[in-house]
């Protein structure tokens, strides 16, 4: 079977399952106007049997009224005298004078009206009336779709697109100044605005760090003079087509044994000549000297590295 309801507001027919009744024991939402209402009041099998009619047959239950009390009973009417009879004459004996007959005194009763009695004072309750709300139990399955629902607002979409872009804006960013180096050595002309950019957020554009474009073609070590001193003579090749930053040289000593006895880090700025950067695509000579202060070097080993 195959179940649908129809909307209780606005009368908008749609599909719906066993287990959304069971889960929210028969309460849903309306996807076209919002309406919570019950989907079991006008459940139907559509492979079987016709949609309920619209406008419903039933009439939802009006909704409580606070009693009022009744008004006080209309006054009473005033009561009317009834009208003055005609004067009696009754027969006098022969001879009275008719003046007698004309005096003869006469008594019309007569009642006071009737005031109508004020209507009852009502006790004023110095304390104003307590209403309690009832909460209306939402479902989970229907929590969840009103949460995904607000995701698709076109405030909350607009804010999304605009976070976005200015987080993509700062990677990009960032990207840029970690990398400053090798871009300004592989696009010569963005070394000015990169230039520029680091001014402004306080860094440094620098020959390029790439070691492994760096080799050493040749190395010697020679006494010079008769004292203890030494010459270490190198070629430096940079096998790129970019220019790159002059690397510093390591230089292990070992004396006839083959133990080590010395190790030299010699910057850039001690090497003859000084150098900042290694041309593209070029070989540099340097040399470099120093003393073991007596010691006789037998063996030596060169490299050269980024600190």
């Amino acid at each position: 079977m195959s179940f649908a309801t129809r909307c209780t507001a606005c009368g908008t027919i749609f599909r719906i399952v066993e287990d959304q009744l069971r889960v929210s024991d028969g309460w849903v939402r309306c996807g076209r106007c919002a309406e919570i209402f019950d989907a079991r009041e006008l459940l139907f099998d559509i492979e079987q049997e016709a949609p309920p009619p619209w406008p419903p047959a039933f009439t939802p239950a009006p909704a409580p009224t606070i009693e009022s009390p009744p008004p006080p009973p209309p006054p009473e009417p005033a009561w009317m005298p009834p009208p003055e009879p005609e004067p009696r004459t009754e027969a006098l004996p022969t001879g009275w004078p008719s003046e007698v007959a004309r005096q003869e005194p006469h008594w019309v009763e007569t009642e006071k009206a009737a005031e109508p009695l004020p209507p009852p004072e009502r006790a004023l309750d110095p304390s104003p009336p307590m209403t309690t709300a009832t909460p209306v139990a939402v479902p989970e399955f229907m929590r969840r779709a009103e949460s995904t629902a607000r995701w698709h607002r076109p405030g909350v979409r607009l804010a999304l697109v605009l976070i976005s872009v200015l987080l993509a804006l700062l990677l990009a960013l960032q990207l840029t100044l970690h990398f400053r180096d090798a871009l300004a050595a592989l696009h010569p002309p963005l070394s000015g605005g990169l230039q520029v950019l680091c001014g402004t957020v306080g860094c440094e554009v620098k020959p390029w760090r790439r070691i492994e474009a760096l080799s050493i073609e040749s190395t010697s070590l020679n006494p010079v003079g008769n004292s203890s001193g030494y010459r270490l003579n190198l070629s430096l090749r940079n096998k790129s087509g970019v220019d790159v930053a002059a690397p510093w040289v390591e230089l292990s000593l070992t004396d006839a044994s083959g133990a080590p006895f010395a190790r030299r880090i010699v910057g850039p700025e001690m090497l003859t000549p000084q150098l900042a950067r290694v041309s593209a695509d070029s070989e540099q000579a340097l040399s470099f000297n120093f003393s073991t202060g007596g010691q006789r070097v037998s063996g030596y080993s060169v490299n050269v590295f980024y600190p």
